[in-house]
């Protein structure tokens, strides 16, 4: 889709749309698959045994819909109302994220994709969504079980150097930090600003996501650079992004020990690479 989108180009003048084709490359296809489900959890218009009861525990795929057409008009009062009524009926935060934002998001990227929407709509109605997120935060790690200050493991969250910190890196990132995960992310960090954090800070996982199978030879090599400069011998890498969805062991083609799908895939992944790490040792 990366391709398709940069053949397609951005309309207007290259000093003034520089910045919404960048967005257009690089951000928007990220968005649509960096937290795309599996069919089964993923798929919104089958209900789950408390839908049919009349009070479901999730989005229904009606309310997806109202809730993208809200957000895609710029209503922020609307849409944040929206989210409070779902809270209000017992709707999780974690599926706020999961089962809200993310088939929200899935869906703009795909309006766009098929000309139904401008490119500049649908780039600032992604953009609403990462303001949604980011305003729930506070209250989706408060709660986890235990709301103490993280105490976990360490963990740094960056796209490949000349990409932007997406919507879906931030998720990820959220669910982390709900495990307790202590989550350190560097938005816009260039290679030599990642591989100082990994000589100087130690990590126990760095997480890296990607858009386009182009960018795996840098990939890899930045996977190969981290482990060799990492204050961390045992450091462990997990990747993300567009090609690794389809294909989870395309992973161990640019030496990362994981991908995940979406966040909570990403908790449990991470969780286990970290045990798997303590009972070799």
């Amino acid at each position: 889709m990366a391709d398709e989108a940069a053949s397609r180009g951005a309309p207007g003048d290259d000093s003034q749309n520089a910045l919404l084709r960048a967005i257009e490359t690089q951000i928007i296809p990220r968005l649509l698959v960096s937290h795309r489900r599996d069919a089964a959890s993923a798929d919104a218009s089958c209900p789950s045994e408390s839908e049919a009861s009349g009070t479901p525990s999730r989005p229904t795929s009606a309310e997806i819909t109202e809730f993208t057409t809200i957000v895609l008009r710029g209503n922020l009062a609307a849409a944040a109302d929206f989210l409070r009524r779902l809270q209000d009926r017992g709707v999780s935060t974690e599926s706020v994220y999961l089962d809200l934002l993310s088939p929200a998001a899935r869906h703009f990227g795909q309006m766009w994709e098929s000309e139904q929407a401008d490119f500049v709509d649908v780039t600032l109605a992604l953009h609403r969504l990462q303001k949604f997120a980011h305003d729930l935060s506070e209250d989706f790690v408060r709660s986890a079980e235990n709301n103490a200050s993280p105490s976990g493991p360490r963990v740094l969250c960056v796209a490949l150097p000349g990409e932007q910190h997406v919507f879906g890196t931030q998720l990820v990132g959220e669910f982390l930090r709900r495990a307790r995960w202590d989550v350190w992310d560097a938005p816009g960090a260039s290679e030599r600003d990642i591989l100082s954090l990994a000589e100087r800070e130690w990590f126990a996982l760095i997480g890296i996501s990607i858009s386009t199978a182009e960018q795996f030879d840098a990939l890899a090599a930045l996977v190969r650079q981290l482990r060799r400069v990492s204050l961390n011998p045992d450091l462990r890498v997990m990747v993300g992004g567009r090609p690794f969805e389809q294909h989870p062991e395309w992973a161990a083609l640019v030496g990362a020990d994981a991908t995940a799908r979406d966040g909570r895939d990403a908790v449990a992944k991470a969780q286990g690479l970290l045990e798997f790490t303590h009972r070799r040792n």
